[in-house]
């Protein structure tokens, strides 16, 4: 038996059932010293397994852990109250759609539904989303608090991935604050040449944005004759899933 590894799931398993726990908890529970705690537990957020509160700074399990079991995934209550928009999301405009998570600074896919068009863009459940050049990543960055956006903002080592992507902070910054006022990102070509992507937010019952819904598809596709009437379904889809979440304007 590797040692570290069985200790990294014990902590899981306290995580799982504690809801939150602080290192030194989790160091006597598991009968090892904080600072080996505090390691395995370092090592868990670098892989997204668990995150820390910044208030009490305690530690929870995060989005990441969903990449391993579509199983596990189902039984949280966002994808049950987002899969129907999704699947509606997703016939009203033949392409894919999908729901991601903003955890520990990064933004996650965990749920989709598949388009009818026999070519789909689609997305890998559990893939953490590119935050500075996605339209999910950009809408979850949008609207975070200024501290969090800017903290973020610091740590992010741009790549040109295509001749469209944005890589100066300035010119980002700028572009999430017309996010924020529209109500939606769109990432055109940004990320992959031919690709159009269009995410809007889902807020919860204090307004805060931890989850986005969007859709993916061919350029050639969602041209700019038909791009009104889908901005305006995903809209429309995630202002039903935030009423559903408890938001009111």
């Amino acid at each position: 038996m590797i040692q570290s590894l069985d200790r990294g799931i014990k902590i899981l398993d306290i995580l799982e059932k504690k809801k939150s726990s602080g290192v030194t908890e989790i160091a006597k529970e598991i009968k090892i010293d904080k600072s080996s705690a505090f390691r395995l537990l370092d090592t868990l957020k670098a892989n997204n397994l668990v995150e820390q509160d910044t208030i009490n700074k305690k530690f929870r399990i995060s989005g990441g852990i969903l990449r391993f079991g579509n199983s596990f995934l189902m039984k949280t209550s966002a994808i049950k109250i987002t899969r129907p928009y999704l699947e509606r999301l997703s016939g009203f405009t033949n392409e894919s759609a999908h729901l991601c998570i903003f955890s520990n600074g990064c933004v996650i896919v965990i749920d989709q539904v598949l388009g009818t068009e026999i070519i789909q863009v689609t997305a890998k459940i559990g893939k953490e989303e590119v935050i500075y050049c996605t339209s999910v990543g950009k809408v979850i960055l949008a609207y975070q608090s200024e501290k969090i956006r800017e903290k973020i903002l610091e740590t992010i080592e741009f790549i040109k991935f295509t001749d469209k992507t944005i890589t100066d902070k300035k010119e980002l910054n700028d572009n999430l604050d017309e996010i924020k006022n529209q109500g939606y990102a769109i990432d055109d070509e940004e990320m992959t040449p031919g690709v159009r992507c269009i995410a809007a937010p889902v807020k919860n019952h204090i307004g805060e944005v931890n989850y986005c819904i969007g859709i993916s598809g061919l350029a050639k596709r969602m041209t700019d004759e038909n791009l009104l009437h889908h901005i305006k379904k995903v809209k429309e889809s995630a202002e039903m899933i935030s009423k559903e979440m408890g938001y009111t304007e």
